[in-house]
Parts: C-alpha cells; sequence; structure tokens
C-alpha cells in the first residue's frame, strides 16, 4: 500500500491488491490499492499509470465492511463476514462462504445484490468486487466460529441472526451460501404477540397444540428424542393453516417461516438441515408426490440425508438434523399413498402422526372462537395478528432457557412423565408410545414456555389441551394395537367378507353343498349356536389370507384376540374332520373375525 500520495493515507483500508499473491505481478502495478469514499464509504479501486501515478478511483461498490474472517471449529470452512446497508438504510449482515468466490464470484454477487448492495456496472468491477472481499482483512484481525446448522452448539443456541450464549470464550454465526437464509424477521414485541396471539389460542386445543410445538424442537438435545412430524388432517377451510400459523409466528412472519411439501427431496433435506433444532412448518401434504411421501417422511424423521459422493468419489459428509416438523394436509399420510397405489407402513405413521383437523364443537378446527361472529372472521384475525406480530417468542424461549440448562432435564422427565401416566392407555403397544413421548415433549414445552412467562397461559394449559388432541389421535389410530396388526385384521377380514360365501363349502351340506360349486376352496364353514358363520381354513389358504403380512406375527395376533382358536395344546392348528377329506388340521376362524373388540 502507497503512501502520502494525493492525501488519500486517511481513508485506505487494509488488504491492498499487491498483498494477494494470486495475481499475476504484471496486473498488480505498484501502489495500486482500495480505498474507501470518505463521505459514503463506497469501496474504490486507484490504479496507476505507466508513469506510476495514481488514477482516479474507480467505483466497486457501495459501503462494504469485512467484519471479521470466518472458520469452523475444525479450521474449515473459511469465510468473510460481511456487512452492507441497502437503498432503505437496513442493514446486512452475511457470513459468506469463501469457496463462493472460486470461478467468477456470480453468486457472491446475486446474494449481495438481492441485499440492496449497489456494485458498478464496468467490466473491472465485478472482479475488483471478489479481491477486495479476498483480501481485505478485518480490523484488529477478528475472528469468529461459524457454523452451516442452526441449534445448540455446545451452550450456545445459533439462529440465523444471533446466537444465545457462547461457545469456549469466542462468538459463533450462522454462515450460509445464501444472504436471504434467514427467514426469523421480527415484528412488534413480546408482549404483543402475547396478548393478540397466544391469547386467542387458550380454550382451542389444536392451536395451543402448534404453539407449544414451536417450542419443542429447542429441547430434543437435552432430552435425547428423535425427530418426528405431526400432520393436522382435515377438509379445506378447518383452520388447518390457521395452526400453522400460529406456530410459525414464534420465529418470525407465517408467510416467510412457513414452508411447503412441493419440493424435491433434496430440497426438503436442505430444509431440514436449515431448521436444525427448530420447527419446521410444512404446508399442503397433498403438494408432495405420493411415491414419495412415505421416503421423505422417513428422511425427515431419521435426522439423515442421503449418502453422496464427491467429484473424486470420496463419501461426503452426511447431513444432519434433529427437529420437530409440523404438517397440514386435506388427506392424511395413509391415505396419500393409497391414492398413489402404495401401502403406507405403520412406521411412517409413527414418525409422522395424523392428527384430526376437526375438534368437534361445529367450529372446525377452533373450540372457542372468543367472541367473534365465524370460524372464519376468528381465523382471519389470527391470520392478520401473526403478521403483525411475530418473531419474538421462540428467542425469548431460548433465553429463558440457558440459565435453567442444569435443571431443566429433570423438569421435563416429571412433566412427560406425569403426562404419559394420565393420558397413555396401559397395556400401549410400543408404536402408540412413541408418539405419546413426542405428544409429552409437546405438552411439557408448552409448560415450560408458561413458566417462563412467555405464553402467558395458566398453568396447565399446555398439559390438557395436548391432551386432547392425543386423545383424538388415538381414536383415529383405531385403537391401542400396532398399526401392523390392525391392518393385518382388516386384511383377514376382507378375505372373509370377499370370499366367505363362494369359497367356502357348508360342513353339514357336503352332499350338494346348497346346490353351489365351491370353486378354489379355502376351507369350510359352520354356523355357530348363534347363528354366526365361522371359518375352517386350509393351511395353505391360510399362507394367502395372511398375504403381505408375517404369517409367524399374524398367527400370534389371530389367536390373541381370539380370532383363531388354537387345539387344546396351543397349537395354532387344530385337527377337524373335514367332509370329503377326513381329519384334517386346520385354523379355526371364530365369530370374533366380525367383532369391532378383536
Amino acid at each position: 500500500m502507497s503512501d502520502g500520495k494525493k492525501g488519500m493515507d486517511d481513508v485506505l483500508v487494509e488488504g491492498s491488491a499487491e498483498e494477494f499473491e494470486e495475481l499475476p505481478i504484471e496486473e498488480v502495478p505498484v501502489g495500486a490499492h482500495f480505498s474507501r469514499d470518505e463521505k459514503n464509504g463506497a469501496v474504490v479501486w486507484i490504479g496507476v499509470n505507466k508513469d506510476g501515478e495514481l488514477q482516479q478511483p474507480h467505483f466497486i461498490c457501495s459501503s462494504l465492511d469485512i467484519k471479521a474472517q470466518t472458520r469452523n471449529e475444525q479450521g474449515g470452512d473459511w469465510g468473510r463476514l460481511l456487512v452492507w446497508k441497502d437503498h432503505d438504510n437496513r442493514h446486512h449482515q452475511w457470513p459468506m462462504p469463501m469457496e463462493l468466490c472460486k470461478g467468477t464470484g456470480e453468486e457472491i454477487r446475486g446474494e449481495l445484490l438481492r441485499g440492496g448492495l449497489i456494485i458498478g456496472v464496468t467490466s473491472r468491477a465485478p472482479q475488483k468486487l471478489i479481491e477486495y472481499i479476498q483480501t481485505t482483512k478485518p480490523k484488529g484481525n477478528e475472528k469468529v466460529l461459524c457454523t452451516g446448522r442452526t441449534g445448540w452448539h455446545s451452550n450456545c443456541f445459533v439462529l440465523p441472526t444471533r446466537t444465545i450464549g457462547g461457545i469456549k470464550g469466542e462468538s459463533i454465526i450462522y454462515q450460509s451460501s445464501s444472504s436471504q437464509a434467514n427467514t426469523m424477521g421480527q415484528q412488534g414485541d413480546l408482549q404483543q404477540w402475547r396478548d393478540n396471539v397466544a391469547a386467542l389460542c387458550v380454550g382451542n386445543s389444536r392451536l395451543v397444540f402448534a404453539v407449544a410445538m414451536s417450542f419443542a424442537p429447542a429441547l430434543l438435545n437435552i432430552t435425547h428424542d428423535e425427530s418426528g412430524g405431526i400432520n393436522i388432517v382435515g377438509g379445506s377451510s378447518t383452520g388447518k393453516t390457521t395452526a400453522g400459523d400460529a406456530a410459525s409466528s414464534t420465529y418470525g412472519s407465517p408467510e416467510v417461516y412457513t414452508k411447503h411439501w412441493r419440493a424435491t427431496s433434496n430440497g426438503l433435506e436442505g430444509l431440514a438441515v436449515d431448521h436444525n433444532d427448530r420447527l419446521l412448518p410444512l404446508d399442503e401434504l397433498a403438494q408432495v408426490e405420493a411415491k414419495e411421501v412415505g421416503s421423505n417422511a422417513y428422511m425427515l424423521s431419521n435426522g439423515q440425508g442421503k449418502a453422496r459422493a464427491s467429484q473424486t468419489g470420496a463419501p461426503r459428509s452426511l447431513a444432519t438434523w434433529r427437529l420437530l416438523f409440523l404438517s397440514t394436509g386435506e388427506i392424511g399420510i395413509a391415505e396419500h399413498m393409497r391414492h398413489g397405489g402404495q401401502k403406507s407402513k405403520a412406521g411412517q405413521e409413527v414418525r409422522l402422526a395424523d392428527l384430526p383437523a376437526d375438534a368437534g364443537r361445529g367450529l372446525g378446527l377452533f373450540e372457542n372462537i372468543h367472541g367473534m361472529e365465524s370460524p372464519a372472521q376468528f381465523a382471519d384475525t389470527i391470520k392478520q395478528r401473526t403478521r403483525q406480530y411475530y418473531g419474538t417468542a421462540f428467542p425469548a424461549f431460548l433465553d429463558k432457557l440457558l440459565p435453567r440448562l442444569s435443571t431443566v432435564a429433570n423438569e421435563l422427565k416429571q412433566l412427560r412423565s406425569t403426562f404419559i401416566n394420565t393420558y397413555l392407555p396401559k397395556g400401549a403397544n410400543g408404536q402408540i408410545t412413541r408418539v405419546a413421548r413426542r405428544f409429552s415433549l409437546i405438552a411439557a414445552a408448552g409448560e415450560l414456555a408458561t413458566d417462563m412467562g412467555i405464553t402467558g397461559w395458566e398453568q396447565g394449559t399446555a398439559f390438557r389441551e395436548v391432551g386432547t388432541c392425543f386423545k383424538a389421535w388415538l381414536d383415529s389410530w383405531g385403537g391401542t394395537d400396532s398399526k401392523e396388526c390392525q391392518l393385518m385384521i382388516q386384511d383377514v377380514r376382507r378375505f372373509f367378507e370377499a370370499h366367505g360365501e363362494s369359497r367356502f363349502s357348508d360342513m353339514k351340506d357336503e352332499q350338494n353343498n346348497n346346490g353351489r360349486d365351491t370353486i378354489n376352496r379355502a376351507g369350510f364353514r359352520e354356523l355357530n349356536s348363534d347363528g354366526v358363520y365361522e371359518f375352517y381354513v386350509l393351511p395353505e389358504a391360510f399362507k394367502e389370507i395372511c398375504s403381505g403380512h408375517n404369517v409367524k406375527l399374524a398367527t400370534k395376533y389371530l389367536i390373541e384376540r381370539g380370532i383363531i382358536e388354537p387345539d387344546s395344546a396351543g397349537k395354532s392348528q387344530k385337527a377337524k374332520r373335514l367332509p370329503n377329506m377326513g381329519q384334517q388340521r386346520c385354523y379355526h376362524f371364530t365369530a370374533k373375525i366380525w367383532s369391532d373388540e378383536a
């Protein structure tokens, strides 16, 4: 950097082009340097002519400060913390990854232009802008840690715009390839959100549930729970989107923070990483392809993306996350998959549990519209208010959570234990228990936020309303059996409904079988003392009946529910004299096959 030429000393910045070793020497005239305009801070390039004289400043961009160098804890992912103001004098900050400087730097210029920075229009300006970013050192050579993932890092929580807490005495910030990655805007204060949004949720189980759920992802790292989702299912205009808006408002404007299912699996993977330890709201399940919805539910809940190879063939680091996702849809995951010709698995229906939107009060999703004329007016009011007051509740929750980290695990354990003991039926299947644990975490999160003064609700509100939602889910699940058991019994019953007349001969009419032929016989039927048919199924036909299910497991389920009567020794097949076949071992299906209690 030159000294004393044309009185420019007082506006020069560190990082002259002659310090940039990658540039060919002949392209860096002695004395050439970047400078800043004294009046508006604009970045300019001052070159020299053949005689070594300084040329007129060449405009590169409006005021752009390099505040710090960034890197991760392993010494990788180096970047620059860029700070500028847009045309409305609003402050922008972008921890920019240095890898974007490769090539022409077009991505960098695009992000800066999108954020309101003015870049020179000459052919020289774009490349000089990249040089300026690469070579300028921040004052004091300040360095900060960076991460490409929000959420917990040691005892601090990284948000797109701020970090709550600290790590090893050093600042840590969120670094993204996009300056627009932040969707957590803020408008109004916490009291206004509490009075205008949270207050309207009171008396409405689904709204309380949604808001409580928005706090729960921050607790996954503490409780070591698995990721998972809830899908609020109901017809159009029932209020599903309103619940999503209420949940999103704890983070930012619902218009910005709420995402959509209409994305590729790679796109959803990126969203999951961006929402680590936060709520991911996804609107309209039907927008995702039916053939992909099941695998996407698995991916989001399993917290891990696809394995990929780099250009050299070496494996890339797997994308990982922890989150809860709140979905809305007019149909549930199982029905959506059926429309696509697929059969859902129990694991998918556990990972994305369908919660009926209709609260049963004739008001759609709502139970209390707080004196308004109609559910529609109530929904419109919440929609309007969540766009006026947002983005304060979740950061406030984190501010209150950090001082309690040493004790909160025990608090959560006690709250969840009480919830489980209150709402989980005795003897419930493990799949139901998994979903109950998710609901218990949501209830505990709501109670914790209430205790912190975030929601303004009375203590016990979240516990009660989340419990109401769990009971609604359990009713829609269809009992306390596993989904595999329920589906298996449905398939078995469907077989007898379809073939009980045509493929089963009558036991007491072996001569003419009521004048009908039994084609492709599966066994025999017999009226019991109550006038209800029972069936004796031949072994090979039994395999057909259980097609698509594990035969041994199906047999166990059917015996436990009294649908199959074993022999005196407890074996699943019993000896029976069958017409024209003599003594045979077969499966005895009792009249309980028709009972709803089976």
